[in-house]
């Protein structure tokens, strides 16, 4: 029989490392996976909070090895064999239907916001296979017992204090226990809701406001867009980065893509489509791809001699993208956040906020396991993770209902970027221990702007009013100088100093 203190099903980055910091912390720990590293996971994006909140955690449970991979400079430096990529910041390309793309003076169908004021200090693109591997190593290295190729059974209560049973379905793998006894259960197998189907909690996905799904893979030869815009003339001088070192998105009238470039050359690609504007479509994966390639020529050309290089069976395609639940925890149990809920990649938030997430609970798990105020604690981790999720679809949301017409979809993005910058800076702020909810979900006056400015997005009828009346809402919460029409959607300067 095999005694722990916290058994972690799912074994993904977040899984993984919040093992590890468990770990460092003297838990003993079971770290369960259902597959087998490597295997292929959607590319994602880092983010300045991101960045700080792994450099936080490296800092408070001495992780060296850990530590370099929340700067690009430092990661190249120290392990290069994980593929990733860099990352200043975030651009935005606006295509009409049917039309090769179409650029002006005042940049009026682009938006590029830096990030990182350095290619040293980057944020990056995470090639999620090769993370993901890494961190399970890690986590066994520090003495995680860890487990690939393996389910786990109904859990139920031992009849010995607060202890669990654990059933193991093992299959052909060698060397596993039937059975563990724990003291407690994270869920970190996102969309697999692992104790949601145990614990028959309830869907709430129908309270989000965002509803869109995606087809994507990984793809080699895919041009440069940059090389694109100036083989048709387009002057990209203005640009405060390459545009392709970045989470680039091409929005559309219906939805958008996403682009991330990795060191290999390889690109996670994808294209999201805004379920509120239109039904799923009555065709395979190829052939949807292919019809978005056709409506959009200019990424047509991009894509020209694209190949499929990731995942082994190419395409894939899914439903709906979002998801969330009533709970995130309970008296043994918790979720990380994208357990408990997801919305959309439209603002690179779900490292960070998994980040988060793992911040919080350890400190809940390695000071209050087996004592009386843990219930109480968990309680506010449940309320913080899904006002976070709420938060995230707000704004995301906005962004969807501005597609189609460029200005009014850049005012909305104004909203992530004030939440993200003022979080950045509220949380370097922040005295001891304490910190803000991620995307300031917390903030009750945040809150309301958000709720407020959402709500006028759809009702405005002249952008130019919903621009004023925007930079004036989130003036208290605006340390970057975001909605200034003199940089014609130009954003050099909204990363934290570096020496923060």
């Amino acid at each position: 029989m095999l005694d722990v203190d916290v058994a972690i099903v799912g074994g993904g980055f977040g899984g993984s490392l919040l093992a590890l910091v468990l770990r460092r912390a003297g838990l003993q720990v079971a770290l369960i996976d259902r597959g087998r590293h490597p295997r292929f996971a959607i590319g994602e994006s880092s983010t300045p909070i991101a960045n700080l909140v792994l450099r936080d955690l490296c800092r408070e449970y001495d992780l060296p090895r850990i530590a370099p991979l929340a700067k690009y400079g430092t990661w190249q430096a120290t392990h290069p064999q994980l593929i990733s990529g860099i990352k200043r910041g975030f651009s935005y390309f606006h295509h009409e239907a049917g039309q090769p793309f179409v650029a002006d003076a005042e940049h009026s169908t682009e938006l590029l916001v830096a990030a990182s004021s350095s290619d040293q200090h980057s944020d990056t693109q995470w090639l999620r296979q090769d993370v993901d591997g890494f961190l399970f190593g890690e986590a066994r290295a520090a003495g995680a017992i860890c487990f690939e190729e393996c389910d786990v059974g109904e859990i139920e209560a031992s009849g010995v204090g607060h202890v669990f049973n654990v059933p193991m379905k093992h299959g052909h793998v060698e060397n596993v226990p039937h059975e563990m006894h724990t003291r407690f259960v994270v869920d970190a197998t996102g969309e697999g809701g692992f104790l949601a189907k145990q614990l028959r909690i309830e869907n709430r996905t129908h309270e989000l406001r965002t509803n869109s799904r995606a087809v994507f893979a990984h793809f080699a030869d895919v041009t440069r867009w940059k090389r694109c815009m100036e083989s048709r003339g387009l002057d990209t001088a203005e640009h405060p980065f390459d545009c392709d070192h970045a989470a680039l998105h091409h929005a559309f009238d219906a939805g958008w893509m996403w682009q991330l470039r990795f060191n290999d050359e390889t690109v996670s690609a994808g294209f999201v489509q805004d379920l509120n504007r239109g039904e799923r479509p009555n065709f395979s994966a190829s052939e949807e791809w292919d019809s978005w390639l056709y409506r959009y020529p200019s990424v047509g050309e991009q894509f020209a001699n694209a190949k499929i290089v990731r995942p082994v069976g190419g395409l894939r395609s899914t439903g709906r993208l979002q998801r969330k639940l009533a709970r995130a925890a309970g008296a043994w149990w918790a979720m990380l956040p994208n357990t408990a809920g997801f919305i959309d990649a439209l603002h690179s938030s779900g490292i960070a906020h998994t980040l988060c997430g793992i911040e919080r609970l350890a400190r809940i798990l390695i000071r209050s396991l087996g004592r009386d105020d843990l219930e109480s604690r968990l309680r506010e981790y449940e309320r913080c993770v899904l006002g976070e999720v709420e938060m995230i679809d707000l704004l995301v949301s906005g962004c969807f209902a501005g597609l189609g017409d460029f200005r009014r979809f850049a005012a909305a993005t104004m909203l992530y970027f004030a939440a993200a910058t003022s979080y950045e800076r509220a949380r370097v702020a922040s005295v001891g221990e304490f910190q803000p909810a991620f995307l300031l979900a917390d903030d009750p006056a945040w809150l309301a702007v958000v709720r407020r400015m959402c709500v006028r997005l759809s009702e405005a009828s002249v952008v130019g009013q919903f621009e004023s009346e925007l930079a004036e809402a989130i003036r208290p919460f605006n340390v970057v100088g975001l909605c200034n029409p003199a940089l014609r959607n130009m954003y050099r300067h909204s990363a934290l100093p570096e020496c923060v």
